[in-house]
Parts: structure tokens; C-alpha cells; sequence
């Protein structure tokens, strides 16, 4: 009887945390809208017409994603690269702190140089506790 209530007891703590990272938390699941802060970064890649320079948001925390083409395991993204905006607004400048509102992606079509990309929604800057 014992072992059967451990045995059930490991099971049911395996369901539990099998969608977690301990110490961390959830997997995020792509295409669900969510807030994500960090800092903005221009990065520099080289392409076939000159240079792409994108913006990168290194996350304040690093962010554990659930993407079954890649894994069936949770994957790290600590940067990742913001599309969908033409222009970034003026209060925003290397190394701003903001909050961007989007769906993280998968980074696989032309011009993504991250793993994970975020498609935007909108961007802000957060005013730092100093």
C-alpha cells in the first residue's frame, strides 16, 4: 500500500512540474500574448546587401519556452530579437529599459536572428528604481 501511494505521489509530481523549469517556473508557450521586460539592444548581422541592424531585448529574467519543433523540452531564451515595428518611439534608445507587449515566434523566416523573435504589439519604457 506504502509503495503504492509513492509510486502515485511520483507521478502526479511528475505531471505537475513537467511543464516547469525548477527554480524558474512555467514553460511559456509561443503565440500567446504576454509582457516581456529587459533591455534594448541594436545589434549588427551581416547580409547579402550590407549589414541588418535589429532590435534585441535582453530579458531581465531568462524565459523558458515550450516549442515541440525544436524540443520536447523547455528551451532558454535570454535575448530576443523585436519585429513587427517599423520604428521604435523616440524615448526609446540603446539600452532603455521597457516592456514590450507581444507573441514570442519561433525565429525561422528571413531577416530572424534570434531563436525566439517577439512579434510586437506595442513597447514602453519603464522608469528604472533608481
Amino acid at each position: 500500500m506504502r509503495n503504492k501511494l509513492r509510486l502515485v505521489a511520483g507521478i502526479g509530481l511528475s505531471v505537475v512540474l513537467s511543464g516547469c523549469v525548477i527554480g524558474s517556473g512555467p514553460c511559456l508557450w509561443l503565440q500567446v500574448r504576454r509582457d516581456f521586460t529587459g533591455h534594448i539592444h541594436f545589434r549588427e548581422f551581416p547580409r547579402s546587401d550590407g549589414v541588418d541592424t535589429v532590435p534585441i531585448l535582453i530579458l531581465d529574467k531568462t524565459l523558458y519556452m515550450y516549442a515541440p519543433p525544436q524540443s520536447l523540452l523547455c528551451l532558454p531564451a535570454n535575448d530576443v530579437q523585436l519585429v513587427g515595428v517599423t520604428e521604435l518611439p523616440d524615448r526609446i534608445d540603446e539600452g532603455t529599459h521597457v516592456i514590450v507587449d507581444g507573441k514570442v515566434l519561433e525565429g525561422v523566416a528571413k531577416g530572424q536572428y534570434t531563436r525566439f523573435v517577439i512579434d510586437v504589439v506595442s513597447i514602453l519604457p519603464l522608469k528604472d528604481k533608481h
